[in-house]
């Protein structure tokens, strides 16, 4: 009778084994993502010196990183960091702030063309090429114009920059002092510090947390000037050197 009953069972588990369904693979299509890439560089490299752009009166910092393209009709740019493009009108869109910008110079007669050129010490502008008209140079980035660049990082490390301190050296002071800017940072460039510090002033929503800093201008390794540069720097806002 015990043989029987296993009999039975085992019949039973062969029966449920053979109809039993296997999972179906299920296929599934994927669809590949394809990014256009940027355009091959003719040449690239890193600018070891501020580069002057044409017409837009823009300087780009030492350390940009430049890509004539081959077909000689853009340049591609990516700011060092800290660095970021900025627009003087104030429109807001996603290429304000970001350190990448494309130069390209576009002529005003309809189905004709400018080239961009390239010369060392002399930065990139336009070429006439097969142009009917007028070339006119700018920077875009997914076709909004950007049109300054500004530092956006803190000015401590600003005045750091060998490049900054280098460019800085070749303004001129004044007999005392004077206000200057570069890539949205002000400062003062001072020669009389007593007749200066008397009347300079950090204050910043009536807290102590806006400090004057000073720092002395290397044109070289190791070679100072007489000139200094002061400026405002805390965790504040509204944060600047004033005058009184």
């Amino acid at each position: 009778m015990k043989s029987r009953c296993m009999c039975a069972v085992l019949l039973l588990f062969a029966f449920y084994s053979c109809n039993k369904k296997e999972p179906q693979a299920v296929q599934k299509t994927i669809t590949q993502v394809i990014k256009e890439g940027p355009k091959l560089c003719d040449s690239s490299f890193i600018a070891n010196a501020p580069v002057k752009v044409g017409e837009t009166g823009i300087m780009l910092p030492a350390g940009t990183k430049l890509c004539l393209t081959k077909d000689k009709l853009e340049v591609n740019v990516e700011l060092p960091d800290g660095f970021g493009f900025t627009s003087f009108n104030g429109v807001t869109t996603e290429a304000v702030g970001l350190p990448f910008a494309t130069y390209g110079c576009y002529c005003s007669g309809v189905g004709t063309a400018c080239n961009v050129f390239y010369a060392d010490g002399l930065g990139f502008g336009c070429l006439q090429s097969s142009c009917v008209g007028a070339c006119t140079g700018k920077f875009t980035y997914k076709g909004y114009s950007v049109d300054n660049i500004a530092y956006q990082s803190g000015k401590d490390d600003f005045f750091k920059l060998a490049a900054i301190q280098e460019t800085i050296a070749t303004m001129t002071p004044g007999k005392t002092f004077s206000k200057q800017s570069l890539y949205g940072v002000s400062f003062y460039l001072v020669k009389d510090e007593k007749a200066f510090l008397s009347k300079a002033t950090c204050d910043c929503e009536g807290t102590a947390a806006c400090k004057l800093k000073v720092v002395a201008i290397q044109i070289a390794k190791g070679v100072m000037t007489d000139t200094k540069i002061f400026y405002c720097e805390g965790n504040c806002n509204g944060c600047e050197l004033t005058i009184k």
